[in-house]
């Protein structure tokens, strides 16, 4: 019976159980494993995402990489990407100190910085401005945050294509009133009112505090199972260029301020790549057999 390592990671953290919980497998380069057996370990494992990685190369700098959800292989993930590159590039200590992903988003380029933080470049997702908001956009607001907003509080609504992501800039509202808010006490409703197919609804706004410029908080409208995303690296490539775009922001340090909380630096070195660096913590390794 085949078995295979397994690595449970909390991706953009310092501290264990915080952050975003991914699994991690590792399949050797002279082995195989199909796609339903990935399916079914992302599902027995039941994390918000699941990374299955194999060395296409001798060298072991190019490697393979897919992501599965509990219930769907995924198109894009960032925290898992995170973890993947945190396992080959601090746990099994590859003798290189850069690799690059084979993924259905493209090549990902992942390296190992200096403080042992993995460092990844993932293309950029510029969002665009919906200038007239339909109402069902305002009532979703609503259905998220349960109550309408402080009176100095204002929303601007973006939608980035690429994503296929709905971005809420608010603004008038500080860091504590933002982490407080109560925003899924109708997501049934606003699940409802999206029956747009838009994959994601990013809430993000600019921080007061001296060491943060941005906070986030992200909910995963098609996914019932996990309607707010603890840390999400795809977010960011859409507030990044968002925030470059408005305020003039080439380095941006994030906070996701959800319930487990995680942060990120994100650099924008043009105007098609997006630099994510953050931290990892492995809880779990272990052996799975298939």
């Amino acid at each position: 019976m085949p078995s295979f390592e397994i690595y449970v990671v909390d991706a953009f953290t310092t501290a264990r159980f915080g952050g975003n919980a991914a699994a991690v497998v590792v399949i050797p380069h002279d082995k195989d494993m199909d796609e339903s057996t990935m399916q079914s370990i992302a599902s027995e494992v039941n994390l918000p995402m699941s990374a299955f990685v194999k060395a296409q190369t001798s060298d072991q700098a190019l490697y393979k990489l897919l992501w599965f959800n509990p219930t769907a292989k995924a198109a894009f993930c960032g925290h898992a990407t995170l973890a993947a590159g945190h396992v080959l590039l601090n746990i099994l200590k590859l003798p290189a100190t850069s690799i690059q992903f084979d993924s259905p988003a493209g090549v990902l380029n992942a390296r190992k910085g200096s403080a042992d933080e993995i460092v990844l470049q993932f293309p950029s997702s510029p969002p665009t401005a919906v200038t007239e908001p339909p109402s069902a956009y305002r009532t979703m607001l609503h259905a998220f945050t349960g109550l309408p907003l402080a009176e100095t509080a204002t929303a601007v609504f973006y939608y980035a294509p690429r994503a296929n992501d709905l971005v809420i800039l608010l603004d008038g509202i500080d860091d504590a009133e933002f982490a407080a808010l109560d925003f899924a006490p109708s997501a049934d409703a606003a699940r409802e009112i999206l029956a747009l197919n838009m994959r994601t609804a990013v809430f993000v706004a600019r921080s007061q505090r001296d060491d943060t410029d941005s906070i986030a908080r992200v909910f995963h409208i098609n996914n019932p199972g996990f309607d707010e995303d603890q840390v999400t690296g795809s977010a960011h490539t859409i507030i990044a260029p968002l925030f470059s775009s408005l305020f003039g922001m080439q380095r941006i340090r994030a906070h996701q301020c959800s319930r487990r909380g995680g942060r990120m630096l994100i650099e924008l070195p043009g105007s098609d790549t997006v630099v994510i660096s953050g931290n990892a913590v492995t809880v779990i390794q272990g052996n799975i057999s298939t």
